[in-house]
């Protein structure tokens, strides 16, 4: 999530230390003297509900902390679907021979296969079946590879396996499960002593609401369910093959 929309981008390692000093992702600046927006996706996107509710003294007035926001391709609440997605992926990292039920491991040597196969999983759900079926078919990466089994040289795999070492880069493994644990925590009616309805209800900025029609790791009807509960809130859906991963290639859209 972004406010004022110029999130950092720098990378977080397992000592809860930014790599990137200048960050400012998913915070509020002090001493602004304007009010921000807010814009974010998955759990960024989550924020607004709750920065929506904040007031500020301005001239002697009560205003919206927040002015408006764009929540993208999120819900009220994690659902069981993402949450057990993203428990398959803290089991492959628990699953890695250098990963120990406390968590620890020597930082020189971390379990950064379960991490990649994280990653992976992960990736899949970011897409559609439409969509690896017209970018990938049953393509193989060498022709003369065999076509089954384990050595299959399939170009998917080749993807998958990509990104999974890619991702080793940006991420460690604690950082990785410390992160997909927020993200399960996330329910705007937690704490706030009522009901998801009601905590919408109270939320009286602007809001454009961002969703995407084949998405499924967060589906366009936790979209819906937003901006039926909000007074001030629109929806607009951007059309895509790409699912969740939708909101970062249709940029046109967006």
């Amino acid at each position: 999530g972004t406010v004022g929309g110029n999130g950092g981008n720098g990378n977080v390692n397992g000592m809860g230390t930014n790599n990137n000093s200048n960050s400012n992702n998913g915070t509020i600046v002090p001493g602004t003297t304007t009010r921000p927006l807010f814009v974010g996706d998955k759990n960024g996107g989550s924020a607004p509900y709750s920065i929506g509710e904040f007031v500020t003294k301005r001239n002697g007035r009560i205003e919206p902390f927040v002015r408006s926001a764009i929540p993208i391709a999120c819900g009220a609440a994690h659902t069981a679907w993402q949450i057990g997605i993203s428990e398959t992926q803290r089991q492959a990292i628990y699953a890695d021979p250098k990963w120990n039920k406390n968590g620890r491991y020597d930082p020189h040597d971390p379990p950064s296969g379960g991490l990649s196969v994280a990653r992976q999983v992960a990736m899949v759900s970011y897409r559609t079946p439409l969509g690896y079926h017209r970018k990938f078919g049953r393509a193989l990466t060498d022709e003369s590879g065999p076509s089954y089994g384990s050595r299959a040289p399939w170009q998917v795999k080749s993807y998958l396996e990509y990104q999974g070492k890619k991702f080793l880069d940006r991420f460690d493994p604690v950082t990785y499960v410390k992160l997909t644990e927020q993200m399960d925590s996330h329910d705007i009616g937690r704490g706030r002593g009522g009901s998801i309805e009601q905590v919408l209800g109270h939320v009286e900025i602007p809001v454009c609401v961002l969703g995407i029609d084949s998405d499924v790791l967060y589906p366009l009807r936790e979209q819906e369910e937003l901006v039926r509960g909000m007074p001030h809130a629109e929806l607009k859906i951007i059309h895509s093959d790409a699912g969740h991963d939708g909101f970062l290639l249709e940029q046109d859209q967006v």
